[in-house]
């Protein structure tokens, strides 16, 4: 079966909304590819002496709805087709959200696990020099995502800074530290945003929360928050899947538990709380709700009809294809699509850069009852638009973002 690049599946959905959105032809030229893109090659200082060139890339989708906003990965298989179909998922994501935003994406091909933390740190630096053109607080403040954590975010800022005389500017980079101007509330918040999808999905079914069996596939920083604060609100987290393995437990397993033993064995595997299996086994895994939070096309045409659950919240970026999509709807399967369900981190990003523009900073408990009170909102439209035009929940938001960004273009006199 012939796989398509991630930018194809990304292309065919803006196909798909843009016509029951009634966009004009104008609109769809415009989102189907970035308005700039940069590609460099950078050299940096290995710890043995040796200079090591490494390829960046970042993309700014759009423009129409406000600066660039959009995270920063590495990761050894990157691509420039990767990082187009990401940046275009980024304005959808944005728009869907109601954020003044355009859509962006970056990385570097780097496997981050192979760099000692000084190497780590020259990278982030060279990297930054190297877009430097692209950047700003109000032109394009990049975030973390696969790879890059609240140290990368802190070097890129630091170097930002220095390289503008120390003026200080702290919108310029989201995911950073708290003491340079990042925001509470960031660390969980991707799986604060999956877990209210199923929250709020289980109240629309008429489902109680307590006893609801929930597996989770990838258990990195969404997945895990997403399975802990689920936990906390009595659902059953029955099973759990990383690189490494599957781990399944029918009574429930403690996610806390889960958490500290991955990080001292690197895997789920062995959990002495449950069962272990291959990390396929997830996909079959009896429940009522799946949540994919690992990588894209986890869910393709070969393992969809595998699932039980009948629900699945997109905790990961584009995790089912567009065919396995239809087997699930044809199923009766509800999905709660990614770029609504793991927008808790691109909304506190944010809220993060305004925060750091007024150098005036919130509570965790303040960030999380405005993101709370915004998903709900959009969360609530998407699924009244899905019942009255019988249609799923990711083209219902695709159609919303659409139609926001073709009227930004409408206002700023494009067409």
């Amino acid at each position: 079966m012939l796989t398509r690049s991630a930018l194809e599946i990304a292309q065919e959905q803006l196909l798909e909304a843009a016509q029951l959105a009634g966009a004009s032809p104008e609109i769809v030229q415009l989102l189907a590819e970035p308005q700039r893109v940069l590609e460099v090659q950078f050299p940096v200082k290995m710890d043995n002496g040796t200079t090591k060139f490494f390829k960046g890339f970042r993309v700014h989708h759009n423009y129409v709805l406000g600066p660039i906003q959009g995270g920063t990965r590495f990761h050894p298989e990157e691509t420039l087709e990767d990082i187009k179909a990401l940046s275009l998922w980024m304005s959808i994501k944005n728009a869907v959200n109601q954020l003044p935003a355009g859509g962006g994406k970056g990385g570097i091909k780097c496997n981050p696990s192979e760099l000692s933390k000084g190497e780590k740190e020259r990278l982030c630096r060279a990297y930054v020099r190297a877009i430097a053109p692209m950047l700003g607080a109000m032109k394009d403040f990049p975030g973390a995502d696969i790879g890059t954590d609240i140290e990368t975010q802190s070097w890129m800022l630091d170097e930002w800074e220095q390289m503008h005389g120390m003026r200080h500017e702290p919108a310029a980079f989201s995911g950073k530290g708290l003491l340079l101007g990042g925001s509470a509330g960031r660390p969980s918040a991707t799986g604060l945003g999956v877990s209210l999808a199923v929250i709020e999905t289980c109240a629309k079914l008429g489902k109680n929360l307590a006893g609801l069996e929930v597996a989770v596939q990838g258990f990195g920083k969404v997945g895990s928050w997403a399975a802990s604060l689920l936990s906390r609100k009595g659902a059953k987290i029955v099973g759990v899947s990383d690189i490494g393995g599957f781990i399944h437990n029918a009574n429930g397993l403690d996610p806390d538990a889960l958490l500290k033993y991955t990080q001292e064995h690197n895997s789920v595997d062995g959990f002495p709380g449950g069962k272990s299996g291959a990390k396929e086994q997830i996909f079959s895994c009896p429940c009522d709700v799946l949540i994919p939070a690992a990588v894209q096309s986890a869910i393709s045409e070969d393992n969809a009809s595998d699932i039980k659950a009948k629900i699945i919240v997109e905790g990961a970026n584009g995790p089912i294809t567009p065919n396995a999509e239809k087997l699930l709807n044809e199923n009766g399967v509800v999905v709660v699509p990614d770029i609504l369900a793991n927008g808790g981190g691109t909304v506190i990003a944010y809220l993060e850069r305004v925060q750091g523009t007024y150098n005036y900073y919130w509570t965790e408990k303040e960030v999380h009852i405005q993101y709370e009170k915004m998903f709900k909102d959009i969360y609530n439209q998407l699924y009244s638009l899905s019942s009255q035009k019988k249609i799923s929940m990711r083209m219902a938001a695709w159609s919303i973002a659409i139609s926001r960004i073709e009227e930004g273009v409408r206002l700023r006199g494009w067409i």
